[in-house]
């Protein structure tokens, strides 16, 4: 008799402990809403009430000594289990992935020594005492020199463009170049690149200010500058931004205008005190703060926030959504690997990608009868259907991998509240957007630029009547 009554009394404790271990975790559960804290409150009193409903019910259950009860509570236990450690990864997931939006303050740089290719020299230690020349007023640069462990001469040179003509004309014997530059000009000029070998690869990391112009995005109109940089390297890396668009929103009236700037556009680069435009895209080279700075200038506006994204981002965003569909206004062939030449074929009409192939659809412009203009549009088309993937039920079974595809592939000035408070507001009001968009446009020209001014370049002359009309749509959304 004893021992039955101590069986009872310990099976009590073990359906107790149990219903015990569910309402800690349901608490677990309800506290890490509150810490994500995108769920507008009435969200949270109606979730708060039904775990509490579910675990009375599950308590209520295990409690009863009759063995019916206790099965369906087991039973009703072991699935809020399953389902709550579930939702608490995937709670963990989210509340990783905001922490994110914070600020990069770090820009990672490359420095190359460099020497002809016919030059005695075959490593660091054959340069002492030699003079080593780098374009002026580069912090990169002057952190570099210091990971020199060479006694060396060092020589300022006004320009990219005069430190490599006075490199081929043999008036210096070496240089310290950065890398993307240095790939620019094997790009551009065969004279180089056939004259010229790297010695050694020094990595710099340069500290940047938060250039962000913050405002209540859930109150006031605010735009954010999507860059997309033709690198596989770190994030953190420069590189030439291959895209450039703006997105202009309007909280009060549910507007958004999306503005795809040519990466080919000759403008005016912010900092650079030359008499020569460049393309947009080198403005990249040196850093987003200047890319933003010089499309403040062009479109005579103020861009509060940035979010930077590589090839990689893309194509790991793509391939965790399991592809996009993009409707393509005519058929064209896209040179994926310019050095192993991966073609992908796309057809007139929808084509469903993988992420390879979405970045080769944004990528190509040779192919296409409107060239760099013609990219903008496809650029835009990817990124709209990005977005129509992520309002489908798609991202419930794809929600971790999608967040995980992102980590460490983009950076953003973006703050932790003002993404949390936007998300609420999108939930509590679930408003319905209005959703325009514009390419900038102008006549294709070679000219020389400030990066490279002994050469000639494409670039894109930009139509001043439809660069001020697309001003005044900005203007417009801003305002309204």
């Amino acid at each position: 008799m004893q021992k039955k009554k101590k069986l009872k009394l310990k099976k009590a404790v073990i359906f107790k402990s149990l219903a015990i271990l569910i309402g800690l975790m349901s608490i677990y559960v309800f506290i890490m809403f509150l810490r994500i804290n995108v769920l507008p409150w009435i969200y949270l009193v109606l979730i708060f009430l039904i775990l509490l409903f579910l675990d009375i019910g599950i308590y209520f259950f295990l409690s009863k000594k009759k063995a019916s009860y206790r099965i369906i509570g087991t039973i009703g236990a072991c699935f809020l289990f399953v389902f709550y450690f579930i939702g608490i990864n995937y709670q963990n997931i989210t509340l990783d992935f905001l922490h994110q939006f914070s600020f990069l303050n770090i820009q990672t740089e490359q420095y190359q020594v460099i020497v002809k290719k016919t030059s005695e020299f075959s490593s660091l230690r054959d340069l002492e005492n030699e003079s080593i020349a780098y374009v002026k007023n580069r912090e990169g640069a002057t952190k570099a020199f210091k990971q020199i462990d060479v006694s060396i001469k060092k020589e300022e040179i006004e320009g990219t463009g005069a430190l490599i003509e006075s490199f081929l004309k043999d008036e210096l014997r070496v240089i310290l170049l950065e890398k993307k530059e240095e790939e620019l000009y094997n790009e551009m000029s065969q004279e180089f690149k056939e004259n010229h070998k790297i010695l050694d690869t020094v990595s710099v990391e340069v500290q940047k200010s938060d250039f962000r112009k913050d405002v209540a995005i859930t109150k006031e109109p605010f735009s954010v500058y999507i860059t997309g940089v033709d690198t596989y390297d770190a994030i953190s890396s420069v590189a030439r931004s291959d895209v450039n668009m703006v997105i202009t929103v309007n909280p009060i009236t549910h507007q958004i205008l999306l503005t795809s700037i040519p990466r080919d556009y000759y403008v005016k680069i912010a900092e650079d005190d030359g008499e020569l435009n460049d393309k947009l895209t080198h403005a990249g080279l040196k850093g987003v703060d200047v890319s933003i700075k010089t499309i403040e200038d062009l479109l005579d506006m103020d861009i509060n926030y940035y979010i930077k994204f590589n090839f990689t981002s893309l194509i790991q965003i793509v391939d965790a959504l399991g592809g996009i569909d993009v409707d393509s206004p005519f058929a064209f062939t896209a040179d994926y690997e310019e050095e192993t030449h991966i073609y992908y074929e796309f057809q007139k009409g929808i084509n469903h990608l993988n992420g390879k192939q979405a970045l080769a659809y944004v990528r190509e412009r040779y192919g296409l009868r409107e060239g760099d203009v013609a990219r903008a549009r496809h650029q835009q088309q990817v990124v709209e259907a990005v977005v129509n993937k992520l309002t489908t039920t798609t991202i419930l079974t794809k929600y971790g991998e999608l967040l995980g595809s992102m980590e460490g592939n983009f950076t953003t000035n973006f703050d932790f509240d003002s993404i949390t408070g936007f998300v609420k507001m999108q939930l509590q009001d679930m408003p319905s957007w209005n959703i325009e968009m514009q390419v900038l446009s102008g006549a294709d020209a070679s000219r020389k630029t400030a990066s490279m001014p002994d050469l000639y370049s494409s670039v894109m002359i930009p139509d001043e009547e439809q660069l001020e009309n697309s001003k005044q749509k900005i203007d417009e959304i801003m305002l309204t």
